[in-house]
């Protein structure tokens, strides 16, 4: 999700599910570069301690959870009853609350649990979807001072489960990232809150947007990435002993300006691709960030970095030789705001497709690449799936392959926007509906909560 930069014009469009595949005609000479939005203050930051020591526990913090005895019921119209294609709607599970963020799966105890970050309204939900068709909520809490949780991710250490959730600066400055055990779903424990200041860094990071979560061998969290918004660089903790959380390396571009800050990180196998937004794609060597070596990007600067975007998150194909990066804020209804680059030479990586909607509502927001499928959160335009196909590198296509919507018309969202209402992301699971297997998506509806699908059996 965006922070809160000033929206550029909005024009309404009306719905076609239908989209546009444009291959690149290199030579072209693009449009002039947009002026950029401003980047977001610092006013999170904390002044940077002289003494801090190199490892650190996390010291006592104030942050602390709450149990929502009584969840509200506002912003519970139902998003089903719309148009789709090879996707089929199974559930809606309301929240109440009028702004939900990232969602992730989670199994522990022989169950299936999805966890949704509850944004500036409180810190999450958890909802069992053990079967699809019936899913209940666990439980809904909030912290006890106010702070904006856009981000939640889970991860597992032998047989406990953990999320790992955003927290951006409230006036009481409480902002970094919290871990929260979850192994026992109704009765989640904080187990800390981290941030510049209690893990040894040189820097005294706070405010931060998203995190990623690097595993091992055997799947086991091991290293949280953390977009440390108002230092504007990636910043690398290692959660191996959760009692004894320390930086172990972090990446700054060079070029750090007011308008380059690491909005999300994507890591597959040994590559972390970091959206620095103005400043583009940067991609990384995981060994190195979390070895504490020297960090080396491994593309020149700026060179995954398409006018008039802001890389806001990027995923590369199954085999790695090419990436997909999205723009969330620049919408102006006829502009791709989707990207495919060829990054099979690193030092030289080449914009191959634009990809869009005809007619779009909304811009793209969080994709997953499973297989050859690419699926986006496309806010107001619900849903999308894309077929891939890269088994001839120097002609790659891209085809819409399946889609559900998820509002009928424009609708103002979040932040006073008709941009920012719809999916946010998705997370995938095997499922059973109606007696036959298929694969489950599980939606974040920003305005609604959470919409359960399958694919058609």
């Amino acid at each position: 999700m965006k922070r809160l930069f000033p929206l550029l014009l909005l024009i309404p469009l009306t719905l076609s599910c239908n989209a546009i595949v444009r291959q690149l005609s290199f030579g072209v000479t693009p449009p002039p570069l947009p002026t950029r939005p401003p980047a977001p203050t610092e006013s999170g930051a904390i002044p940077i301690s002289p003494t801090l020591p190199p490892r650190a526990t996390a010291t006592p913090f104030v942050l602390a959870l709450e149990k929502i005895a009584t969840p509200p019921t506002e912003c519970s119209e139902s998003p089903l009853g719309l148009d789709g294609d090879k996707i089929v709607e199974v559930a809606y599970v309301p929240s109440g609350f009028c702004f939900n963020g990232e969602l992730d799966l989670f199994e522990t105890g022989g169950h299936l649990y999805v966890a949704q970050s509850l944004a500036f309204n409180a810190a999450f939900f958890i909802t069992d979807v053990t079967d699809p068709a019936n899913p209940a909520i666990a439980g809904m809490w909030q912290w006890n001072e106010y702070t904006y949780t856009a981000d939640v991710k889970a991860f597992k250490q032998g047989e406990r489960r953990f999320l790992s959730l955003s927290l951006e600066p409230s006036p009481s400055n409480l902002c970094g990232v919290a871990i929260v055990e979850v192994t026992d779903p109704a009765n989640p424990i904080l187990i800390g809150r981290y941030e510049g200041k209690n893990t040894g860094s040189s820097s005294a990071w706070c405010d931060t947007h998203t995190t990623q979560i690097s595993r091992d061998e055997n799947g086991d969290g091991a290293y949280i990435y953390a977009s440390a918004v108002n230092t504007g660089d990636l910043r690398v903790l290692d959660i191996r002993d959760l009692t004894h959380v320390y930086e172990v390396g972090h990446y700054s571009h060079p070029l750090r300006s007011e308008s380059t800050f690491v909005h999300d990180t994507t890591i597959v196998g040994d590559r972390v691709y970091v959206a620095y937004w103005a400043a583009g794609l940067v991609i990384l060597d995981r060994g190195q960030l979390e070895s504490g070596a020297e960090v080396k990007p491994l593309n020149p600067p700026n060179s995954i970095d398409p006018d008039g975007l802001e890389i806001h998150q990027a995923y590369p194909t199954a085999d790695g030789n090419f990436v997909f990066v999205e723009d969330e804020v620049n919408y102006d209804g006829e502009t791709s705001q989707l990207r495919m680059y060829d990054i099979r030479d690193l030092s030289e990586p080449k914009e191959v497709l634009q990809v869009a909607l005809d007619g779009p509502f909304s811009s793209p927001h969080n994709m997953l690449v499973d297989g050859d499928l690419l699926y986006v959160g496309w806010y107001t335009d619900g849903v999308r799936v894309f077929k891939y196909d890269v088994s001839d590198p120097n002609a790659p296509t891209v085809e819409p392959y399946a889609f559900k919507a998820v509002r009928s018309k424009k609708t103002e969202g979040v932040f006073g926007s008709d941009i920012y209402d719809g999916v946010w992301g998705v997370r995938l699971h095997a499922c059973e509906v109606g007696g036959q297997k298929t694969t489950c998506v599980y939606a974040s509806d920003l305005t609604r909560g959470l919409v359960i699908l399958a694919f058609e059996p």
